[in-house]
C-alpha cells in the first residue's frame, strides 16, 4: 500500500555522507549496493549551484534526489501511498488542504519531480525534526531523525487517510486484485461495471504515466481491450508493468463513477515519459 515497484526513494545521512537508493531499484529487493554513498557537502553544493530542472549529480540517481539533499533530517522517505493518491483524486483541493494542515501534514501542489519540487518542499518545511509532506498525485515525503518515530509517523498518516476514505474496503480491493488468477496475456476483470474509458488521458501519479500509460478499451483492436469477464493484452507485460496495472485496478475499482478533481494531464505525462531519468528507469525494469 506504500511502495509499488521501483517508485519512491529512500535516503539517510551519517558521518558527513548521504546514502541514496539508486534510481529504478525496488526498495523491497534493495541491498547495500542499491544505495549510492556520496559526500553530503559535495552533493549539497552541487544542487545549490545547479538549479536547472533535469540536472543530476549522477546518472544512477533519481531525478528526485534533491528532495533528499535539501531536506536536512537524517532519514528521508518518499513513498507512493495508494491511499494518498486516491485522496488526491476524489477530494477537492481546498477541502483536502484544510484536512492535511489540521493533521500537521503540509500539502504540496503537483510539480514535476526534480529540483523545483524539492525547492517547494524545502520552502514549506515546518522546520522541525519530523516533517510530513503530501505531494498531490505523487505520494508522501516524510523526514525525521529517529527511525522508530518516523516509521510510526508513516502509519499515523495512513490512519489519517482512513478518516477520508474507506481504508478497509481499499485493503479488500488490494487483496482481491493481487490474488486474481491471471496468465501473461489475460486478467480477470475485477468489476464488470467499470467503464475504463472514463480514465483515458488522466494519469493518477508519475509512475502511472511512465510505466502504464495505456488506455483500456472495449475495441478488440486496441492494445489492451476488455469485456465483462476479462482484460486482454496484445503483448506480455513486464513484471513492473503488471505491478502498476494491478495498482491501477485497485484505484479504478475504488474511484469508479466518482468525480476526479486532481490528476496529471496528458501533456505533462508525455514530458515525464520522455525524460532521461524515466527512460533509464524503464530500461532497468523491462
Amino acid at each position: 500500500m506504500l511502495c509499488q515497484g521501483p517508485g519512491g526513494n529512500t535516503s539517510f545521512k551519517k558521518d558527513g555522507l548521504i546514502y541514496i537508493k539508486k534510481s529504478g531499484f525496488h526498495l523491497s529487493e534493495s541491498t547495500r549496493k542499491s544505495f549510492q554513498e556520496i559526500g553530503y557537502k559535495t552533493i549539497l553544493s552541487f544542487y545549490k549551484k545547479n538549479m536547472t530542472e533535469g540536472e543530476k549529480y549522477s546518472d544512477s540517481l533519481s531525478i528526485e534526489t534533491p528532495l533528499h539533499v535539501l531536506l536536512k533530517a537524517k532519514y528521508v522517505f518518499h513513498y507512493h501511498s495508494i491511499a494518498s493518491i486516491i485522496c488526491s483524486l476524489i477530494i477537492p483541493k481546498s477541502t483536502l488542504d484544510s484536512f492535511l494542515v489540521s493533521k500537521k501534514i503540509m500539502p504540496i501542489k503537483y510539480i514535476r519531480p526534480g529540483i523545483n519540487l524539492a525547492r517547494e518542499v524545502q520552502k514549506n518545511n515546518l522546520k522541525n525534526s519530523q516533517s510530513s509532506f503530501f505531494l498531490y498525485n505523487h505520494g508522501m515525503v516524510v523526514e525525521g531523525n529517529n527511525l522508530k518515530e518516523l516509521k510510526n509517523r508513516i502509519f499515523e498518516i495512513e490512519d489519517c487517510f482512513n478518516e477520508l476514505i474507506d481504508y478497509e474496503y481499499l485493503l479488500r480491493l488490494k487483496k482481491v486484485i493481487f490474488e486474481t488468477n491471471q496468465n501473461n496475456l489475460q486478467f480477470l476483470n475485477p468489476d464488470s461495471s467499470i467503464q475504463y474509458e472514463q480514465f483515458e488521458g488522466k494519469f493518477f501519479f508519475p509512475d502511472h504515466a511512465v510505466f502504464f500509460p495505456y488506455a483500456l478499451s472495449r475495441d478488440e483492436n486496441a492494445e489492451i481491450f476488455y469485456n465483462q469477464d476479462n482484460i486482454i493484452f496484445k503483448k506480455q507485460l513486464s513484471v513492473t508493468e503488471m505491478l502498476y496495472f494491478k495498482t491501477l485496478l485497485i484505484i479504478f475499482s475504488y474511484i469508479k463513477n466518482k468525480k476526479i478533481y486532481n490528476h496529471i494531464d496528458h501533456a505533462t505525462s508525455n514530458l515525464l515519459r520522455s525524460a532521461d531519468d524515466e527512460i533509464l528507469r524503464k530500461n532497468i525494469n523491462k
